[in-house]
């Protein structure tokens, strides 16, 4: 009895972060994009996961965050790297779990948002639309800008 109450405890207090559940293929992507460093954790606020990431050859601090928003159906887990002028140096969606909308994963699309320090995004206008992925889209592109409120206070 004590053993299945302790389970179900545990089953519904999951405190695994995003970062954790999806370290290897973000750690690759980071990797990547931002060559060998160390990823510490800074701040959790609002359900997104903010990480500082020193680079092994002194670069420049990026920010990482992992987050998640929600398309028409279902939320999606995504990570954004962002330096200091608040400028989107990837995105990269770790998993979409709906049917519907996973054309936001499509890289060509996401490249829009990289290399522009200091704007407001803004669905339709700056961002251009996605036929099949409305909610998501739009979805990601208010997190992005909440992301970028945070990082400008």
């Amino acid at each position: 009895m004590i053993l299945a109450a302790i389970t179900f405890f545990l089953a519904f207090t999951d405190t695994s972060s995003l970062r954790e559940e999806y370290k290897k293929a973000a750690d690759k992507n980071i990797e990547a994009v931002l060559g060998r460093g160390e990823l510490k954790y800074t701040v959790t606020e609002s359900g997104k996961e903010y990480y500082m990431f020193e680079s092994a050859e002194g670069k420049e601090s990026i920010t990482v965050v992992f987050s998640s928003a929600k398309g028409r159906y279902e939320f999606f887990d995504y990570m954004v790297m962002i330096n200091k002028s608040t400028e989107i140096i990837d995105i990269k969606i770790l998993k979409y779990r709906s049917e519907y909308g996973y054309e936001i994963t499509n890289k060509g699309w996401l490249k829009q948002f990289y290399n522009k320090p200091g704007i407001r995004f803004d669905y339709r206008k700056n961002i251009d639309t996605l036929s099949g992925a409305t909610f998501s889209a739009q979805s990601l592109v208010n997190d992005i800008n909440l992301i970028i409120d945070h990082l400008g206070n």
